[in-house]
């Protein structure tokens, strides 16, 4: 039988109850050293293992009654190994030296085989990096009971549900996530990371006669449960009925090309998903970016710059190494409308001979770390958000964001906002709804003639090739000129 304990300096290991080594701890970095150790006995030239311990909960309302409250655990290793250019990876979660090894000797004796079959030879090489993280939360999970969490999230369903008679129907659901990072490789890497998420997500429909507008509102941070304890979070459920009722009185776009001001939360949908996708190195090889001969090039106006940053504090995208070991730095993707940096894993910065950034993640251990965002953003310009307003005649303020669809290899999207409002002769007029945005980033990029001097950022999760991680997005608010719109 397994026991996880925790000893006094934090790190976590696994006992061996009822065996020969019953008498004997078995560290967590003596279990990855095992598995390399064997990959590379086997004759490969480069391993790497991630072994992880999570724990999730997760608790949902529909309309005051309980559908799940969930706990979870998740403990396991994923191992990789590498030569000349063929990858191989398997997952175990038999945490013993010889289920490590075991497993390592596999998944090299599988990269060996299929060498003869890859189309380019190259090496892994990178840095090397040794550190212990500690993540300091003022309130941790495992301190805060369950029927604490579970009284949060009825008060804000209920919040929600009392706000008006035309609310409906509501959803609210708390989520939270803790775990346990090692990683280590051939390279000589050894980190070990914690991470803590909480989120509160409401979200309410409002009817009236046959009209009926559904809107959600989250708040996600890197930090403990004192985050779900801020005003903020406390009143989700009023910000998100106040917001579907007023959508009841909301007229129909019409649509047409308009000067369109995006606030900061579509701003981040645009730049994330319509954008950033594009930066992320793994699309060089298989050239699927329209940014691919864009690199040190011009992509935008002068005054643009657009950068994803993992290094920001208490951001739900943030931390200090990526999932292979590489420590994290802030990446300025854009510099003066020059695409001047890319979204690297060890993998495609030794294919593209570029330095690596710490842009590797993995949803879990089950998973193999691929080029992804962590918080990602346009950065402030010098227009207050009034004199933007002010300086747009015939426009369209666009908020938030329902749905959309982003095609990296061509640059085109569409996205449609959750609401949005009139600009007419510099005044904010009339609340709208059902309105699209759609384009080819790259013609965007060059019509964004104004960047607000504000800078706001929302909790987001991102999807790639089957896995979650999650993210932040946002910026400032932000003009593209004569843009073509979607309405009814």
């Amino acid at each position: 039988m397994m026991v996880l304990k925790e000893c006094t300096s934090h790190i976590s290991y696994i006992q061996f109850e009822g065996l020969r080594l019953s008498s004997k701890a078995i560290f967590m970095e003596d279990l990855a050293q095992a598995a390399l150790d064997a990959a590379l006995d086997i004759g490969v030239s480069f391993a790497d293992v991630r072994i992880e311990n999570s724990t999730t909960t997760i608790i949902e309302l529909n309309d005051g009654i309980t559908r799940q409250s969930v706990a979870s655990r998740m403990k396991g290793a994923g191992i990789r190994a590498f030569i000349d250019g063929a990858w191989a990876f398997a997952q175990t979660t038999d945490l013993t030296a010889t289920g490590m090894r075991t497993t390592a000797e596999s998944v090299a004796k599988l990269a060996l085989a299929t060498r003869e079959k890859v189309n380019e030879r190259f090496v892994i090489d990178g840095p090397r990096f040794e550190d212990k993280v500690k993540l300091k939360v003022k309130k941790p999970f495992d301190k805060v009971s369950i029927d604490e969490k579970m009284q949060f999230v009825k008060m804000i369903d209920e919040q929600a549900r009392d706000f008006d008679d035309r609310i409906v129907a509501t959803r609210t659901i708390y989520g939270e996530l803790t775990s346990n990072l090692l990683i280590a490789n051939t390279l000589g890497t050894n980190v070990t990371l914690e991470n803590s998420i909480p989120q509160i997500i409401s979200v309410p429909t409002a009817k009236e006669g046959p009209n009926r507008q559904r809107i959600q509102q989250s708040l996600s941070l890197r930090s403990g449960f004192e985050e779900m304890e801020t005003e903020q979070a406390q009143n989700i459920g009023t910000k998100a009925a106040e917001l579907a009722v007023n959508l009841l009185s909301s007229k129909t776009a019409e649509g047409g090309i308009y000067d369109v001001v995006l606030d900061p939360a579509l701003n981040g949908v645009v730049m994330h998903e319509a954008f950033g996708h594009a930066t992320e190195a793994d699309n060089w090889p298989a050239h699927s970016t329209v940014l691919e001969d864009k690199i040190n090039r011009e992509v935008g106006p002068e005054h643009l710059s657009i950068s994803d940053d993992p290094t920001l504090t208490g951001m739900r995208g943030s931390s200090e190494y990526d999932w292979e070991g590489t420590r994290a730095k802030k990446r300025l993707l854009v510099k003066n409308g020059v695409l001047t940096d890319l979204l690297h894993s060890l993998e495609t910065s030794s294919r593209l001979h570029l330095e690596p950034n710490g842009a590797a993640r993995a949803q879990s251990f089950m998973h193999v770390p691929l080029p992804r965002m962590s918080n990602t953003f346009m950065e402030p310009g010098n227009w207050s958000v009034e004199e933007l307003i002010r300086d747009t005649k015939n426009g369209i303020l666009l908020c938030s964001f329902n749905y959309g669809y982003t095609q990296s290899a061509k640059g085109q999207f569409m996205f449609q906002a959750s609401h949005g409002y009139m600009i007419e002769n510099g005044e904010i007029g009339v609340m709208v709804r059902d309105v699209s945005l759609a384009g080819n980033i790259l013609e965007v990029l060059a019509k964004i003639d104004a960047i607000g001097k504000d800078f706001e950022l929302e909790a987001g999760v991102c999807g790639k090739d089957g896995q979650s991680v999650p993210t932040t997005t946002g910026g400032p608010h932000a003009r593209i000129r004569q843009m073509p719109v979607g309405g009814m």
